[in-house]
């Protein structure tokens, strides 16, 4: 018998030893309560605080590549397991996994898209990308169906996936016929952002969600979730203007408070700028406001990529069309 079960047979018996004929139920009910709240308490795992890491934020340009077709979404991830992760490039024909080696990117294989191409095809080729576990689901808008990408036997490998887009983890999204966003009416987005693996400061799970808005308005809302699965309290809601389809959710420094990673929205050619902003402040009070005037940021990322357990976020620039993009390290 378990403990919870044997903590039942205890009130049972206890209280009706003790009825005088009034308020049986009642007695039960509250004692039932009671012992039910502290098995759970109990049980409930401790919570975690952050650890601080110094982080100096700096940009530095790591190297170039040329992906063979244009950039249009990017995320890290260590799906090999070995501890060092990888970027992964989506272009409109294949995903591209980059590896470092004494800080210089280097290509370590692709998986090119198949099947049907999407009709009707839209007027701008977009894509998106996640990580789902120790695989990367990633969907580009000129095909019918996205790809699962994993590695196996020590090499990059890609299943078909599910039509439509995957913005965050088991959600689906279409674009609207021929067109480059999500929605209609008043819930027109062009992409979205989740993190759930993220802490406040004193250890409660975050539950994370970024929506931008075909306005350039990013909407970041914040969870906050009481260890063991409790249900989530809606904690803080943020807003940015003028933010590009670039950009991510982190927390760099690991101080519970989370990072929004932008670029801008700027006109294709326009010089572009990346900014670093502790969740709730304002964009003047920028960590790093890094900007390029030699090309567009394609995409972001945020990957630990040298085992040092320290997140490392970089930005891809790239021309307008241009196939090549460059890799600029941010902390």
């Amino acid at each position: 018998m378990n403990r919870l079960a044997a903590a039942l047979v205890i009130v049972l018996v206890g209280s009706a030893r003790a009825d005088d004929g009034h308020g049986f139920m009642h007695r039960l009910a509250a004692e039932v309560r009671a012992r039910l709240g502290d098995a759970a308490a109990a049980r409930r795992p401790a919570l975690v605080p952050p650890v601080p890491v110094a982080v100096h934020w700096k940009a530095q340009r790591s190297g170039a590549l040329d992906l063979g077709a244009p950039l249009v979404a990017m995320v890290g991830a260590d799906l090999d397991g070995d501890g060092k992760g990888e970027l992964y490039a989506v272009t409109a024909r294949e995903v591209i996994a980059i590896g470092f080696a004494a800080g210089r990117p280097k290509e370590l294989g692709r998986v090119a898209f198949a099947g049907d191409p999407a009709v009707p095809a839209p007027r701008d080729v977009v894509g998106a990308a996640i990580v789902d576990g120790n695989a990367v689901i990633a969907t580009v808008s000129s095909w019918a169906r996205g790809l699962r990408v994993t590695w196996r036997g020590g090499q990059l490998v890609a299943d078909p996936g599910e039509p439509g887009f995957a913005l965050c983890a088991g959600e689906q999204a279409q674009l609207e016929p021929g067109k480059n966003f999500f929605g209609s009416g008043a819930s027109v987005i062009y992409a979205a952002r989740c993190r759930r693996d993220l802490v406040d400061a004193q250890g409660h799970p975050l539950h994370v969600r970024a929506e931008l808005a075909v306005t350039g308005k990013l909407d970041v809302s914040v969870e906050t979730c009481a260890a063991g699965g409790a249900p989530c309290e809606p904690a803080v809601h943020h807003a940015y203007a003028d933010v590009g389809v670039a950009f991510e959710l982190a927390d760099v420094d690991r101080d519970g408070t989370p990072e929004v990673i932008y670029a801008g929205a700027g006109a294709p050619g326009d010089p572009d700028t990346v900014r670093v902003v502790a969740l709730g402040a304002d964009a003047k009070q920028a960590r790093l406001r890094k900007t390029f005037t030699a090309g567009g940021v394609a995409g972001l990322a945020v990957v630990d990529v040298d085992g040092d357990r320290v997140q490392d976020v970089f930005a891809a620039v790239r021309l307008v069309g241009s196939t090549r993009v460059d890799l600029w390290r941010l902390d």
